[in-house]
């Protein structure tokens, strides 16, 4: 998917979400009830509702369902603990800082060998720099550098572990802005 559709798609979650005021975070503790909340649903469920699970957000789930129906282009493609915080910058930051954050987030996932986020110790993962944002190439391209099997309970666990990962950079990123933009 191109840059300019994913940034149609923040800017309308922008325009349609009940904006909340921003709030710091502890990342590592959004990262733990991210990873948790994985395994209950998905990898956007994960970092959406790690927010909420800890107090940060009323927003939850079932509002990205109800938004992502609506949205200018689908982007099923994505990386779900990607899209979901998206939606997280929308719901807090101003216009003004949305494509910056973006961008930032594309570049950790994309560049960054992960998982970084040790989950369930009994496994050991490779980290891996997939350079997609897109899940289908994410995962094709992490087994192969892996050499591990995309229908492995390891592929689930790097994933579980990366939706870690997003949401705690997620919190890393609305962190650097919450002083400036509270005290605004």
């Amino acid at each position: 998917m191109e840059f300019s559709k994913i940034m149609d798609n923040v800017r309308f979650i922008a325009k349609v979400i009940e904006k909340e005021d921003l709030k710091k975070v502890d990342p590592h503790k959004v990262a733990k009830k991210a990873y948790e909340l994985y395994w209950k649903a998905n990898c956007e469920y994960g970092v959406v509702n790690s927010f909420k699970a800890l107090g940060v957000f009323n927003f939850d789930y079932g509002q990205v369902m109800a938004i992502s129906k609506q949205l200018p282009h689908k982007w099923n493609t994505i990386c779900g603990a990607i899209t979901g915080a998206f939606y997280l910058f929308a719901l807090t930051l101003p216009e003004e800082l949305l494509e910056k954050s973006v961008k930032e987030l594309i570049k950790f996932h994309n560049e960054t060998r992960l998982p970084i986020f040790e989950g369930n110790k009994k496994f050991n993962i490779p980290k891996v720099a997939v350079g997609s944002i897109l899940c289908r190439d994410s995962i094709i391209n992490w087994c192969k550098a892996a050499g591990i099997h995309p229908r492995s309970f390891e592929r689930s666990e790097r994933c579980a572990r990366i939706t870690g990962d997003l949401a705690y950079k997620t919190a890393k990123i609305l962190n650097k802005y919450a002083d400036a933009l509270v005290g605004a």
